[in-house]
């Protein structure tokens, strides 16, 4: 937690009760969120916690590298604790379309490509993004014993 406090003062952020407390959420939780799972978690134990206030917070949190934001299904954000090194060099996740758990890839692939890409389309890359989806251990363990995912029998 301290290291995320230490990222938010040196973002220029006040420590605020709900930003401590949404970042004990991902903490906790250790899986990406949309801002109304964010939002219906925390209102009661917050009091008057406004939707509007979440998604603020939430993108503030993802402008200082704390959370990374990640487009999910429908085209929703989906939000979560960016637990990297350094949160600002490059790097990707990858999300377990089960149960919402989030890792970080290092390093990147498309850099060694980079080339390749720009000769063959005439394209001058200037960053990319990838969501990289997939089953993790536990719930792939359910889709190789079953056939259904997350169905560890």
């Amino acid at each position: 937690m301290q290291r995320y406090i230490r990222m938010l003062r040196d973002g220029k952020l006040k420590v605020t009760p709900r930003r401590e407390a949404i970042l004990a959420y991902f903490l906790k939780e250790g899986k990406y969120a949309t801002p109304e799972q964010v939002w219906e978690d925390l209102r009661l134990s917050l009091g008057r916690l406004g939707l509007p206030t979440v998604y603020r917070n939430l993108e503030e949190l993802h402008g200082l590298g704390i959370l990374v934001r990640v487009e999910g299904a429908e085209n929703r954000f989906h939000y979560g604790l960016c637990r990297a090194d350094d949160p600002h060099a490059h790097h990707h996740h990858i999300v377990c379309m089960e149960c919402r758990r989030m890792q970080e890839v290092e390093g990147c692939l498309v850099e060694a490509l980079s080339g390749r890409i720009e000769a063959e389309t005439g394209f001058k890359l200037t960053g990319h993004t990838i969501n990289l989806q997939g089953l993790c251990r536990s719930c792939a363990v359910g889709v190789a014993d079953t056939g259904h995912p997350g169905d560890h029998r």
